[in-house]
């Protein structure tokens, strides 16, 4: 029920009764008592009764007004959560920030205490007692003002650890700067004045990447000084800085890395301050190495600039000062050098691998015993840099000679056919063949393969040169056939090779042979062309040894492996596409031909109409303009099927011309109309001449 109705059917009841009372009143009373009843009684008895209506109603709305405190606590007791969180979190991840304000996390929590929320500050955790429902609205909404507060010195105080701790990183680095022991890469960039907290963990992390990655480098640095070919006496205290620098960096003690760093570095100057000379000449040596190695024209030249920058240098170094330095440019020039020679072994391989699967004749390349073997893990172990000097030098001669070796002989094989096309031309035309004849790098070791790999010549590796030798002949008798029978074909024979190169020719429906005469020994290429492009040309390695015989086939290919050889792009991928346009021409015309406008390139239309009838179940012929005739065999033999029974009779005759102008849809060959009638032929007695069909 409405509220107001409630309340206007309770006033009402109260007149009502006071109405009725008072009419009791009077008739049992005097007048003068009823009047006074009515005066004072009835308003008493309203007021009162409305008075105790209100009561139960204000009873029954302190639920509403509990739940409401309940749910304020708790609002305001998780913004505190989340700022009790944040400070255990920064205090955690940040060891060496330390929130001043403690006491007053403390003095927040208890006034959360007396309001009925008991907190704790360990892990942030709280909980609404029974006394909640006692609290006061009010006191939560100061504590959400107290908290505010709190939050934004949380923030002012974290960024203001950040600001100086940035401060402390850069001179941390700037120390290290001082002394050359580091090279900054990347700025160390403060947060904005009004930066959040994230904004400045952000920043505090990456300071602090910046100067784990410059410290490290500084450490390593003076390692690499300590492992120089003089050790100092008290290696194992210089160890114990770094070792200790080690340590403080994982801290984030920054100045206290740094310092023993330094300390380590001054170690290693007092001790090392007689030996400047000699670490420098140490250096260069190794640059020495380098220039004599042989291995410029083997390794990248960013390997190369990258020496010539180290030699420059160390070369204009002059005091013992500069000794971290050289240690420096020395484990560059060290490093280096050893991705040099892994580069060599990774080329060296590939060559080789090369070279494994080509048809070598023997003794053209024999592979050196160091493919394979592992020289960096073995150069990475050694400490003393003289010796490193010493080994590297020989292990990146002996790479350098055998990836020179490798790289040459893979590259004649590789251009080896070419080549031998010239050498045998040559040969053929004056008999001999000189390094000079031959337009190509290592024309000598194209000498000696082609020697290796033809017996019918001579090489003298002096001069060099090529001679044709006394080389015993034979015949080569060819076999061939057609896949099927027909018309009589020339087909055209080829047999090259060793300088012997000759032609010739078949005329045959189904077989045939014919014989090469005086073929050198040796290996050859015989290649042949059918005189009918229904069948695919042929091409094979022969070798003659003695009289020999070979027999080759002329496969039947169809249209679409005919004219669709020179087409580089893909028609099956573009079918789906076209497919809708090819079948509007066909449903217009009954056939679809290259002499319409199709949607492809002119070069292209022949292998699209031979994909698509493949695809789609059509016929497809070629006339003797080339033009390609997409068409459905049964609908020919249909169209001729209605002239035989329609329009001839015994003894008549219909010319090609006009039965093609004036009954069939399709502009076929005729042979393939010839083909179509003799099919007719058991059922109709109809035949073919020259130009025409006949009845008989």
């Amino acid at each position: 029920m409405n509220a107001n109705v409630k309340s206007a059917l309770v006033i009402g009841a109260l007149v009502v009764l006071g109405a009725a009372v008072g009419a009791g009143v009077f008739v049992t009373t005097s007048s003068d008592i009823a009047v006074w009843f009515v005066i004072g009684g009835i308003p008493l008895i309203i007021v009162g009764g409305i008075a105790l209506y209100v009561r139960g109603v204000v009873s029954r709305g302190g639920t509403s007004e509990q739940q409401y405190v309940r749910k304020r606590a708790r609002a305001v007791a998780q913004e505190f959560q989340r700022t009790v969180r944040d400070v255990n979190d920064l205090s955690e991840t940040y060891g060496d920030w330390e929130f001043t304000a403690d006491a007053r996390l403390e003095s927040v929590a208890g006034d959360f205490r007396a309001q009925g929320v008991a907190f704790d500050l360990g892990s942030g955790a709280f909980d609404l007692t029974k006394g909640v429902a006692n609290a006061d609205v009010q006191a939560f909404e100061e504590l959400s003002v107290e908290v505010d507060r709190l939050e934004d010195d949380v923030e002012a105080e974290f960024r203001t650890f950040a600001d100086d701790e940035l401060s402390r990183l850069a001179d941390a680095i700037d120390r290290l700067e001082a002394v050359d022991l580091a090279t900054r890469d990347a700025a160390i960039d403060e947060p904005a004045d009004d930066a959040a907290i994230p904004a400045c963990r952000d920043a505090v992390d990456a300071g602090r990447a910046i100067a784990d990655e410059t410290i490290e480098t500084a450490i390593d640095t003076v390692r690499e000084m300590k492992r120089g070919g003089q050790r100092p006496d008290d290696a194992a205290a210089i160890e114990g800085d770094l070792d200790a620098a080690v340590d403080a960096l994982d801290r984030h003690e920054y100045g206290t890395a740094v310092e023993s760093v330094l300390e380590a570095r001054d170690r290693l100057r007092d001790q090392f301050s007689g030996s400047f000379d000699a670490e420098r000449d140490a250096v260069l040596a190794l640059v020495d190495a380098v220039d004599a190695a042989g291995v410029a024209a083997h390794v990248d030249a960013e390997y190369l600039d990258a020496v010539d920058a180290v030699e420059s240098a160390v070369t204009g170094m002059d005091s013992a000062l500069d000794l971290s330095e050289v240690s420096r440019r020395r484990a560059d020039l060290r490093r280096t050098c050893i991705e040099m020679v892994a580069a060599m072994e990774r080329d060296l391989a590939d060559e080789a691998q090369t070279l494994r699967r080509a048809e070598l004749p023997p003794g053209y390349y024999t592979e050196p015993g160091i493919v394979d073997e592992d020289f960096v893990d073995e150069l990475e172990r050694i400490e003393e840099f003289d010796r490193f000097t010493d080994r590297w030098r020989d292990v990146a001669g002996s790479l350098a000679d055998a990836v020179d070796t490798a790289t040459t002989k893979a590259a004649v094989v590789d251009a080896y056919d070419d080549v031998a096309e010239t050498i045998a031309a040559e040969l053929e035309a004056s008999g001999e063949v000189t390094d000079d004849d031959l337009p190509v790098r290592n024309a000598e070791e194209f000498l000696g393969l082609y020697y290796r790999r033809n017996e019918s010549v001579e090489l003298d590796p002096n001069v060099p040169v090529l001679r044709v030798g006394d080389v015993e002949t034979n015949d080569l008798t060819v076999e061939i056939a057609y896949e099927r029978g027909g018309a009589e074909r020339t087909a055209t024979l080829t047999l090259s090779g060793a300088g012997y190169d000759e032609t010739a020719t078949i005329a045959t429906r189904v077989a045939g042979t014919t014989t090469f005469t005086d073929v050198p020994t040796g290996s050859y290429e015989l290649s042949g062309t059918p005189g009918d492009d229904a069948f695919a040309p042929i091409e094979r390695s022969v070798r003659v040894d003695g009289e020999t015989t070979v027999s080759v086939e002329f496969a039947e290919q169809s249209l679409r492996e005919r004219v669709c050889s020179d087409t580089s792009a893909d028609m099956d991928d573009h079918l789906s596409e076209l497919r809708p346009r090819l079948e509007e021409l066909y449903d217009a015309d009954g056939y679809v031909s290259t002499a319409m406008e199709l949607p492809v390139r002119a070069s292209h239309a022949p292998c699209l109409l031979a994909v698509w009838a493949e695809s789609d179940g059509y016929d497809a012929t070629e006339t003797s303009d080339g033009e390609i005739v997409v068409f459905e065999r049964d609908r020919l033999e249909r169209e001729l099927t209605n002239v035989v029974r329609y329009n001839l009779e015994s003894g008549d005759r219909l010319p090609f011309d006009e039965l093609e102008r004036n009954f069939l849809t399709a502009p076929v060959p005729r042979s393939v109309i010839r083909d179509a009638v003799a099919d007719l032929s058991g059922e109709h007695s109809v035949t073919t001449t020259d130009d025409a069909i006949e009845m008989k």
